[in-house]
């Protein structure tokens, strides 16, 4: 059994990592022990374009849940990146200051973006959604944004 939800769009095979929460916005927490890492959807890693430059939060910072968690400078677009929880930033992903591509190549994996430490968790998870409801979100913005769907 896969450990995704997928759908084709255009030639691109996009991916839901199964087991996360995510936001409107598309960015991903995932629960490890007393942490959450975090980092950016399939999705919108895709519709953002090639990532060129990824500026996170500074090391122990403190961020409230849709709070800037970090900017995100494509070959498209710059843009913020609101912080699916509230915590202190106690690990930043040094690979993809030197490899901002990684966010593209492997969002759920070695192109995740921070971890935090969270403040109010579960409240905050209250605010997010399930990968399937994602996915489901994924698949209306597909089909209203840009017209095309492929196969499941």
């Amino acid at each position: 059994m896969s450990e995704y939800l997928q759908t084709m769009f255009d030639k691109f095979e996009l991916r839901v990592r199964k087991g996360y929460y995510y936001t409107e916005d598309g960015l991903w927490a995932s629960l490890e022990g007393a942490r959450v890492r975090i980092g950016v959807s399939d999705y919108l890693q895709r519709i953002g374009g090639d990532v060129a430059f990824i500026e996170p939060a500074k090391h122990g910072s403190i961020i409230k849940r849709q709070k800037e968690i970090g900017v995100l400078e494509t070959v498209k677009a710059a843009f913020s990146l609101p912080s699916p929880i509230s915590g202190q930033v106690e690990e930043i992903n040094p690979m993809i200051l030197e490899k901002p591509e990684l966010i593209n190549s492997d969002p759920y994996g070695e192109g995740w973006l921070v971890i935090l430490k969270p403040i109010n968790l579960e409240t905050d998870l209250k605010t997010l959604m399930r990968s399937e409801d994602y996915f489901q979100l994924m698949l209306k913005k597909l089909e209203t944004e840009h017209g095309k769907l492929g196969s499941r």
